[in-house]
């Protein structure tokens, strides 16, 4: 008989991550925990297109550390193991400065710090189950990121493409300095670049003296949202004898990554930034 999977998922709601959500579906033993802000938008969404597995909304806004706290605790409280962790919620900026409650600039707190958080509060599910797998969302992007050390939020001179660049060369260090903590434990974690795909940050992340370009670049560059959700998938379903860990894929192969994204002493500070800032820190025996 086949394992019920226990799958936590967000970024569901909109672009490809529907996709992803609706090709994990066709599994028969299913249980998912979608994390989201919007439960009426979701419900929408299901009402159109139901889902044949069950389903738990958890109410989530990945700009607050304490909702992502409440969040875990909820998740923890529907199940003691989770086979699966998809971090895949993402936001691009608006032009100026945007903080969230905990102060914290809106780009950074939720496409780095509410992974880093969320999955060390739910790592002790996910200790608990067989060949448990992380997957964190990155991009081709993170080739274009500058980092500077002394403002990680960029604070001092906010650039709304920058954060979003730098926040997907933090997903690859992420998921290298956490497969190096999970070293000797049943979890692997990977990130993959979905490509070019045809959803609403496209438009909103587009440079506006391009605009005119849009609608070629849609329709004859851009992949379509199941086509960006497909290496999602894959590594969500990965299971390997030989634990695959630390990678960054396109495709559903290993791709080389840029130079800063290949530095781990870059790593080693961008987790210790994740501790000071969101105020919590993994614990030593995983």
């Amino acid at each position: 008989m086949e394992k019920m999977e226990k799958i936590a998922i967000s970024g569901v709601t909109s672009g490809f991550g529907i996709e992803w959500l609706y090709e994990l579906d066709k599994k028969d033993q299913v249980e998912f925990f979608v994390l989201a802000r919007n439960k009426e938008k979701f419900d929408s969404l299901v009402n159109e297109r139901p889902l044949k597995n069950l389903v738990h909304f958890i109410q989530c806004d990945f700009s607050s550390l304490e909702s992502i706290e409440a969040a875990a605790e909820k998740i923890s409280s529907l199940t003691s193991t989770l086979s699966v962790l998809v971090n895949n919620a993402g936001v691009w900026a608006g032009d100026e400065l945007q903080l969230t409650p905990n102060s914290i600039e809106v780009t950074f707190a939720v496409n780095q710090l509410a992974p880093y958080f969320l999955t060390g509060k739910l790592l002790p599910l996910l200790l608990k189950s067989e060949n448990s797998r992380i997957v964190n969302t990155s991009s081709f992007r993170h080739s274009d990121a500058k980092i500077d050390k002394n403002d990680i939020e960029l604070k001092n001179k906010f650039n709304a493409e920058l954060a979003y660049c730098n926040s997907k060369l933090f997903s690859i260090l992420f998921t290298q300095e956490l497969s190096e903590k999970l070293e000797g434990t049943t979890i692997s974690v990977n990130c993959f670049d979905p490509g070019i795909v045809d959803t609403p940050m496209l438009k909103q992340s587009f440079p506006k003296k391009l605009l005119f370009l849009y609608p070629f670049v849609r329709r004859f560059i851009a992949r379509s949202p199941k086509k960006g959700a497909e290496t999602g998938v894959f590594l969500s379903n990965m299971f390997s004898n030989e634990k695959v860990s630390g990678q960054y894929f396109k495709d559903k192969k290993v791709k080389k990554i840029s130079t800063l994204a290949d530095d781990k002493s870059l790593a080693e500070w961008l987790w210790k930034e994740c501790e000071v800032l969101s105020g919590y820190s993994y614990p030593d025996r995983l």
